[in-house]
């Protein structure tokens, strides 16, 4: 990708089930992205997002604080696109983020660094409700087709990784 086409691009960043709002972003097939999230609640038991219908999942719906992952200024003139699931360990007292796991890496080091960053430090659940999260988020440049940045809300979701 040249130089020049990123000032003409703009950068999608999904994350599934997410709901707020970003001047990046991309809304995908529901059913599929939902298929790759799951989450074990604080009795233990493991739910996943194919069991629910279109709409936020219910982990998804008690997170109080959620927030997008950068995409390095780096990887974007690089090109560099990708799919990532990770694995949030939660703290049943107080719903933030212990650990990141990378379950399946973005393919690049950068975006799944900058995955990690924004799950551990900007999203936030409802304590004593969850105590394993796993999302998939995607890394995308697309063309910006002449419009300037918009902003947009709802249900985010992920396709299938390969």
């Amino acid at each position: 990708m040249k130089h020049s086409s990123i000032r003409t691009a703009f950068v999608l960043v999904t994350c599934v089930g997410a709901v707020f709002c970003s001047p990046m972003l991309k809304a995908t097939d529901e059913r599929r992205g939902n298929a790759l999230t799951s989450a074990v609640d604080a009795r233990g038991i493991r739910y996943r997002g194919n069991q629910f219908g279109p709409g936020t999942l219910p982990w998804i719906g008690d997170a109080v604080r959620k927030g997008w992952p950068d995409y390095p200024y780096n990887e974007r003139t690089k090109g560099h696109e990708g799919r990532g699931l990770f694995r949030l360990t939660l703290d049943l007292k107080t719903g933030s983020v212990t650990n990141v796991d990378v379950v399946h890496s973005t393919g690049f080091p950068g975006l799944d660094e900058s995955a990690i960053k924004a799950f551990r430090y900007n999203w936030r659940w409802k304590p004593g409700k969850w105590k394993e999260v796993t999302i998939p988020v995607t890394f995308t440049l697309a063309p910006n087709r002449g419009r300037g940045p918009t902003h947009s809300s709802g249900p985010l979701t992920l396709p299938d990784l390969d």
